[in-house]
């Protein structure tokens, strides 16, 4: 029989079961060591990214459910019970306000950080999330970048004062700014820096560098599971909706391009 906590097969659920009740969201993860944790602003390519790795030979799956990042979620916090299989790849962009949690376990842990440009990211924000998922990320990171007055009237309406698409660049950019104070503390061979678009692009050469650093023996079949489709998103945006994220998140993402691993 399944245990009760499995039927949390949501993100719904899990911010109002294990989130919002101040849960430490990485309890488990020492349980697993040498895991490789795939993070970054979502909607970044770090599911493909994440993916990739689990399929690599070696690996172990933990998987159970219909979203590995919710498997990994609740195992990592502990709500599902699992036993060590082997060396895992978990995807960890849920963390939000919790990225803390990070310096905590150094059990030979290796994380790889996606940034990809903002005007992809925005795009796919606000044309595949649902509200929900917007919000919190918007509540959980980036509160502190409203000017005052825009804080006034969020405490006063709430997250429906702010405009959807601001919502989504200041996503971005609170997300994006956690990389800054990862790269400072952890030390560089536990922290890499990838661009999502240059993988793409660059596959075959960036991908072995990817596996050299998780230790992992790269293998040419795996860069025939990178496909290009994705690429064309930011040539989807309004020219309104371009010149606000151009504004606001490019600075950002230009500052955090600097601590790609392999510039």
């Amino acid at each position: 029989m399944k245990s009760p906590r499995c039927r949390i097969t949501t993100w719904k659920k899990f911010s109002r079961e294990v989130r919002s009740r101040g849960y430490e969201l990485l309890t488990k993860l020492d349980n697993y060591p040498d895991s490789i944790l795939v993070t970054g602003c979502q909607r970044s390519g770090t599911t493909m990214i994440a993916k990739l790795i689990s399929q690599s030979d070696g690996m172990a799956n933990y998987r159970f459910g219909r979203d590995d990042e919710l498997d990994a979620a609740l195992i990592l916090s502990g709500f599902v019970p699992h036993n060590q299989r082997g060396r895992y790849c978990f995807q960890t962009t849920y963390l939000n306000e919790c990225v803390h949690e990070y310096f905590d376990h150094v059990n030979g842990h290796k994380i790889i950080w996606v940034l990809r440009n903002p005007f992809s990211v925005v795009y796919s924000m606000l044309n595949n999330w649902k509200n929900f998922a917007l919000n919190e990320l918007f509540e959980s990171c980036s509160i502190h970048l409203l000017n005052e007055k825009e804080k006034r009237f969020y405490y006063w309406v709430g997250v429906s004062g702010i405009r959807r698409l601001k919502r989504a660049c200041l996503a971005y950019n609170g997300k994006v700014s956690q990389l800054f104070d990862l790269a400072s503390v952890l030390k560089r061979e536990t922290i890499m820096v990838v661009e999502y678009n240059s993988v793409v692009n660059k596959k075959d050469d960036i991908l072995p560098l990817i596996y050299k650093f998780v230790d992992m023996p790269y293998k040419p079949k795996y860069a025939e599971m990178i496909h290009t489709r994705s690429l064309k998103k930011s040539n989807l945006i309004s020219k309104k909706e371009y010149a606000l994220i151009e504004k606001i998140c490019l600075p950002i993402y230009y500052e955090a391009k600097k601590l790609t691993s392999y510039m």
